[in-house]
């Protein structure tokens, strides 16, 4: 089966309009920074670019082309007005606009001559092999979707891609033939952030409400999410014929529904006789995650509805986003060492990787901020929060476990400080089987401070768990009236993290039958939704796979893997799209070593390296498996990767992708 990047026929067909392959020889003059933004008369310094290097191309004329970045540049003036700095798109970005431009104009101008035009591109110039079929009704030109990595602004372009195609209904008259404007997404939490950050485009949308909003369909974008459809309505929920009709549905994630088939028909009759965009960084995935004629299916369905690609490969060629380490725990241990000091050694090695990263912030924070750096996070995730299985005949918990650590760490100094002083020096048992430590070239930040093990260990206690006392107990606390909130305390420290769970309930009584102390309190704001403020004393998260969608933040530094990869297919590459986002030096989104000789600095600190790398850590997890599978559909060659097998650990470094945190 080919990967789906071989089978874009509507986006090779798109390409073939200015003569060329590929994204990357048409952006060869439009990568640099100093191409963002318009000049003086609201012209882009991208459409002037184009226009200089497709002078005389007859299917996109200089004329047509300035009309298309006139109206790019009047949508993107609109979605400006009330935000604080004026949107200024990255190449990628606003290719995606002008093939939106090409692709509707043409569309409504004569959808049938599309058709005919694309079938004719199909069969003298598309490889058929691919599986993917020529169109045979202009309805199946009504599906577009942007196959845009995590990190690279899909929201942004969405609500430009809303008033792209109202343009276009206007300017054919067709303006009041739109029923509503629905965008669809897989859970509440995502709702609510696309409700946010519509209102900072000026953009009028709501929540769908079963009680309200009725005498105003289609006046409003309409935000709803898919569980909240059935076939006949209910208290919480409303009936799918309800919303039929010509409407444009855009649909977030949109790799998910791609394996269920009552999401997927949702989805399509929503719009069945309109229109729909869907946005993801994972249709690849969605596709090898199917077999025979499924995956056939869903490759013919996506090669004809894929308009733009910039999928992970470019995103991260292009010095998008942080660079990754990734250390992978797997099943057993070295001979000769205990299981729970060797996974006890492991998450401790996670916990000082943290720290020094804390401790490199801390130190010298105005330069991070200068690179948009904010302060580091931690998270661990695990398929499900309360998750418990079988080890060794006795009932556990993956969160637990690591809550377990917590509290051991912090209780049983002397340990944690002897796990310290043989991380620092190599001898932590965690060796390669020529014998050498795998964390031989990390820590070289904290070496460099001289600390000894007593004052590293009572930095840490302070910086991470924001408490100063050694003898102080790890408390549990059920944050009452914060719906499904656990704060994590020492002693009556602040709170140094927070477990945002489902069923709190249910985690707090696994907790007390391991011995943990649980508690409730009364917490007036919730520790979650604050992660992101200035301020915030969590340096911890903990969680579910939710985090893959419907939560956001520049902070992740660190992410422990608790029993994932294990079946979740795009799941987890929708996570480590989380980890790796960067603002970036003047929010370039790129890392300091890629930006471009236009903005780069005179001078650039040599830990800022450190600080733009996500640590993963794979506590029983088969990440670096699934990770390789991603890199390979993607079209990473394997002659790239420099890999040392571990007795119990893999390394990976991704040479020429990714750099070691050690490099």
């Amino acid at each position: 089966m080919p990967r789906l990047s071989q089978a874009l026929l509507l986006n090779q067909y798109i390409l073939h309009q200015f003569g060329v392959k590929d994204l990357q020889a048409l952006s060869e003059n439009l990568r640099d920074a100093a191409y963002e933004g318009y000049d003086e008369n609201h012209v882009s310094h991208f459409h002037r670019q184009l226009v200089q290097r497709f002078y005389a191309n007859t299917n996109l004329p200089e004329s047509l082309l300035f009309e298309y970045d006139q109206n790019i540049v009047s949508h993107t003036l609109r979605i400006s007005q009330s935000r604080p700095h004026p949107v200024r798109w990255k190449y990628f970005q606003y290719v995606a606009l002008l093939f939106t431009e090409i692709f509707l104009d043409r569309y409504f101008r004569d959808a049938d001559a599309l058709l005919t035009d694309i079938n004719r591109f199909w069969e003298e110039r598309f490889d058929r092999s691919t599986g993917v079929n020529k169109y045979t009704d202009v309805s199946e030109l009504t599906k577009l979707a942007f196959w845009n990595a995590t990190g690279s602004g899909k929201t942004l372009l969405m609500h430009v891609n809303i008033l792209q195609y109202q343009y276009y209904l206007k300017k054919h008259g067709r303006e009041k033939s739109l029923n509503r404007i629905i965008v669809l997404t897989p859970n509440d939490g995502l709702s609510r952030q696309h409700l946010a950050e519509f209102g900072q485009s000026g953009l009028d949308a709501e929540l769908f409400s079963k009680t309200g909003g009725a005498l105003y369909v289609g006046q409003k974008i309409e935000i709803i999410d898919i569980s909240k459809f059935r076939e006949t309505g209910g208290e919480k929920t409303v009936a799918i014929e309800a919303f039929e009709g010509n409407n444009l549905v855009l649909i977030d994630e949109g790799h998910r529904g791609s394996g269920g088939e009552v999401w997927k028909d949702y989805r399509n009759r929503l719009s069945a006789e309109g229109f729909s965009f869907e946005y993801s960084a994972t249709f690849g995935q969605a596709v090898n995650a199917q077999t025979g004629k499924k995956q056939r299916d869903l490759l013919n369905e996506y090669g004809r509805s894929i308009l733009f690609d910039y999928s992970y490969r470019y995103f991260y060629a292009d010095g998008y986003g942080k660079d990754y380490h990734i250390l992978n725990l797997a099943e057993g241990r070295p001979a000769n060492t205990q299981s729970n000091d060797f996974t006890t050694r492991y998450l401790t090695a996670c916990l000082l990787t943290f720290f020094e990263q804390l401790l490199l912030y801390r130190n010298d924070r105005a330069g991070a901020t200068a690179f948009g750096i904010e302060k580091p996070l931690a998270i661990f995730v695990g398929s499900k929060v309360t998750a418990v299985r079988t080890d060794g005949g006795r009932k556990v918990s993956d969160v637990v476990e690591v809550l377990l650590f917590l509290a051991d760490f912090v209780k049983h100094g002397d340990r944690s400080r002897r796990d310290i002083d043989l991380l620092l020096v190599g001898q932590d048992g965690l060796i390669d089987k020529a014998g050498r430590s795998i964390f031989s070239n990390s820590f070289r930040y904290l070496r460099q401070q001289g600390f000894s093990s007593d004052q590293l260990f009572t930095q840490l206690l302070t910086d991470v768990f924001n408490s100063s006392s050694a003898n102080a107990l790890l408390h549990i606390d059920n944050l009452k009236g914060q719906d499904g909130e656990i704060g994590l305390r020492l002693g009556n420290a602040d709170y140094f993290g927070v477990i945002n769970v489902g069923d709190d309930t249910a985690l707090l009584k696994l907790c007390e039958e391991v011995g943990l102390l649980t508690d409730e309190k009364e917490f007036s704001a919730s520790l979650f939704r604050s992660i992101n403020a200035p301020g915030s004393p969590v340096n911890l998260l903990i969680g579910s796979k939710k985090f893959s969608e419907g939560w956001s933040s520049w902070r992740v530094s660190t992410m422990g893997l608790l029993n994932i990869g294990r079946g979740e297919g795009s799941e987890i590459i929708q996570l480590f799209g989380r980890g790796v986002r960067l603002k970036g030096y003047g929010f370039s989104l790129k890392r300091s070593t890629q930006l471009d000789a236009s903005i780069r600095p005179a001078s650039i600190a040599d830990h800022l390296t450190r600080l733009e790398t996500l640590n993963i850590f794979g506590i029983r997890a088969d990440y670096m498996d699934r990770f390789k599978e991603y890199l390979e559909g993607e079209g990473l060659k394997n002659g790239d990767e420099e890999e040392v097998f571990l007795t119990n650990v893999r390394k990976t470094a991704l040479v020429n992708y990714a750099f070691s945190f050690e490099a």
